[in-house]
């Protein structure tokens, strides 16, 4: 239902987007282009998004969502649940 991608261009490498990677991996249950046992989220990585001064960022469908922490971005695909 929901496409998750994270971003790994320079910026969001440098402010932790590869932690969110491997973060939103490991909770949701899914490898790199997988989808999770219920259908809800698909995970994927990016190079980039054009959105680097809100490092590190997540676009969830069309959803640009930045500044983010693992944390944070747990608690964002809850609220796409």
């Amino acid at each position: 239902r929901h496409l998750v991608s994270v971003c790994l261009g320079t910026a969001c490498q440098v402010r932790g987007g590869e932690g969110i990677y491997r973060f939103l991996k490991r909770k949701l249950g899914v490898k790199l282009g997988g989808t999770t046992a219920d259908g809800r989220f698909t995970l994927e990585t990016v190079s980039c998004v054009g959105a680097c001064s809100m490092a590190p960022v997540v676009v969830v469908d069309e959803d640009t969502h930045g500044r983010l922490t693992p944390e944070k971005t747990l608690s964002l695909l809850e609220k796409y649940e």
